[in-house]
């Protein structure tokens, strides 16, 4: 899978746009987590995901343990479809707090 993500924060949004996979997942997983340093509350926009394999569930599930780890609250807000069947196939979508 071929693709750019791009994740930036905007009205203390944390959005990300584009596909995330096994090439890009580690550098995404770190600069998402330099930017939700500097949020109080971190809200998660996933409205600009394209594409995602199960790199994707595992960027989402350590931003979740890293928020928890800095007592912040996390939600995802827009989460693909696509995201959310393959985190209930993988068992985990009860692992993804959501408004």
């Amino acid at each position: 899978m071929n693709g750019t993500v791009e994740l930036h924060v905007t009205h203390d949004v944390l959005s990300i746009k584009g596909q995330i996979n096994f090439d890009n997942v580690v550098q995404a997983t770190e600069k998402g987590l330099k930017l939700m340093k500097r949020l109080e509350r971190v809200k998660v926009d996933l409205q600009g995901l394209k594409q995602s394999d199960s790199s994707g569930l595992a960027l989402l599930v350590e931003w979740t343990r890293a928020a928890a780890k800095r007592d912040k609250k996390i939600v995802f807000l827009n989460i693909p479809k696509f995201v959310q069947d393959l985190a209930r196939v993988s068992g985990i979508d009860t692992l993804l707090p959501s408004e």
